[in-house]
């Protein structure tokens, strides 16, 4: 029988949940990779493929309105990281949004610090280069991080599938053909390829386990391969999948809709793919096909990792916590990939499974807004641990216990990494029923105004609307308000790294 029909008949009974663990709670954040919102079973996707996580959040907490305060893969991760927000450390320039200032002040090394065996498996991308990287390692006692953003298949005698975790951690690479940790599509010339999701993190989390420091609660960071692109590269019990199955498309994902974009945006990077994509439904749902057989091997993988927990006697004691980095466009609007400030880029999933709290809290739903910031904070605060003054996220744990605290009532979003001139910088301000966008690297400055509660898939802008008017006053305020406290650029500013 096939490998997926086994992952999915083995994993299927319920784990054994103890209410009051004696020591610590063991803690594993699982971290997807471009998985937007509406892409779970739980989430109320009724093509998608995802038990396990939908049995996550089944005896767990979902929070249905998750979000990025930016939407790209290492300012995202390093705002998990910090707990702030990136121009906390710098806007435009990527190599400071994405570096944190001072290594003791992120959630991993707070963790360690207070009494935590902490470990790393998968992609890392925060920081740049080989100074990213060798940051990652020394934050951890356990590394098994990937350089760049890792690869789906390795040899399986590639260094970085038996290294031990422990020795020279920070010279670690991968040998791979045909360019060893440079990106690659498929398995062409290995000799024994195995699936990084698949495989790979389940051995590297066992590694992990067992050598731990048993006296200390654990600290495990996973972060998945999938679902980021090149989407088709699946072991074959998944290149099937969905084959028959008609792909939901997006409201949105029409060229007349396309169309009616402003130019900047279509020129926006990515933006070229998904108009083509906005031409061919069939392309368009076979991309999307591809996308959802990505994220059921993510799922499996959860699967593979929850039964190794119960194997090990530990699922009564550990927290898990699944999130993805950001999201991703499948043709909304004409656009494609991320960075843009819309439902589709900004907002993930986010689910947190605690099987300390009593039955009643098991399978809770929430809609509070939460910000990826809030992460390090929540982690923190389960583990017993400080929060650092710097962390401008907010601790989650008051929610998790079923407690109607004052919770946020709006945000600000930010995008000011231009990627040479190729993405228009963005900020924006969301609220529960609004959304208020400005490009100020545009000349005259470009506004959005959309109210989600009536126009979901924001296709109608209300920003010359009189109607709408103190609104729309009231959010640029906000957004200046925010800009200022968070250390944000200026207008002027943004206007100049866009090169206007």
């Amino acid at each position: 029988m096939s490998r997926l029909f086994w992952v999915f008949l083995l994993i299927g009974g319920q784990v054994s949940l103890s209410k009051e663990p004696a020591t610590r709670p063991n803690i594993i954040f699982l971290l997807s990779d471009d998985q937007r919102y509406d892409t779970l079973g739980c989430m109320g996707n009724e093509v998608v493929r995802t038990p396990h996580l939908d049995r996550l959040a089944a005896e767990g907490t979902l929070f249905t309105h998750a979000f990025v305060t930016s939407s790209v893969c290492s300012v995202s991760r390093a705002a998990i990281l910090t707990g702030a927000y990136a121009c906390s450390r710098g806007s435009g320039d990527l190599a400071s949004m994405v570096t944190p200032q001072d290594a003791e002040e992120t959630y991993p090394a707070v963790l360690r610090n207070g009494g935590y065996y902490t470990g790393h498996i998968g992609k890392w991308d925060v920081g740049t280069g080989e100074e990213g990287f060798r940051f990652g390692a020394d934050l951890f006692d356990y590394w098994g991080g990937d350089r760049f953003h890792g690869n789906y298949w390795h040899e399986r005698d590639c260094p970085f599938v038996t290294h031990d975790g422990i020795q020279y951690k920070a010279d670690l690479r991968c040998t791979c053909p045909p360019n060893a940790s440079m990106p690659r599509t498929g398995h062409v010339g290995m000799k024994d390829p195995i699936f990084t999701d698949l495989d790979i993190v389940p051995m590297k989390t066992r590694q992990f386990l067992a050598g731990r420091d048993k006296e200390k609660p654990f600290f495990l960071s996973v972060s998945f391969r999938g679902p980021k692109d090149p989407w088709g590269d699946c072991p074959e019990d998944y290149a099937g999948l969905y084959e028959s199955a008609d792909m939901p498309i997006p409201k949105t994902a029409t060229s007349a809709d396309a169309a009616l974009q402003p130019e900047f945006l279509r020129k926006s990077m990515g933006t070229e793919h998904g108009m083509r994509m906005v031409g061919d439904a069939k392309a368009l749902a076979g991309e999307i096909r591809k996308y959802y057989r990505s994220i059921s091997t993510v799922d499996a993988a959860v699967g593979k990792l929850r039964l190794l927990l119960k194997e090990e006697g530990l699922a009564d004691n550990t927290i898990i916590l699944f999130a993805s980095d950001n999201g991703h466009f499948l043709g909304e609007h004409g656009f494609w990939g991320k960075w843009l400030p819309y439902e589709g880029s900004i907002r993930v999933p986010f689910i947190v499974f605690d099987p300390r709290l009593p039955a009643q809290r098991r399978g809770v739903k929430r809609e509070e807004m939460v910000l990826n910031i809030d992460w390090a904070p929540t982690m923190l605060a389960l583990a017993g641990c400080r929060i650092p003054s710097g962390m401008q996220g907010m601790d989650l744990t008051p929610l998790l216990r079923g407690e109607h605290s004052e919770w946020r009532g709006d945000w600000f979003y930010e995008h000011t990494w231009t990627a040479e001139g190729r993405i228009a910088p963005s900020e924006a301000v969301r609220s529960t029923d609004w959304k208020y966008v400005r490009y100020a690297g545009e000349t005259p400055v470009v506004e959005q105004l959309f109210h989600l509660k009536t126009d979901p898939e924001e296709t109608i802008n209300h920003i010359a609307d009189a109607d709408c008017a103190t609104v729309a006053d009231k959010m640029r305020k906000q957004l200046e308000g925010e800009r200022t406290r968070l250390s944000a650029p200026s207008r002027v500013e943004m206007s100049a790294k866009a090169g206007k």
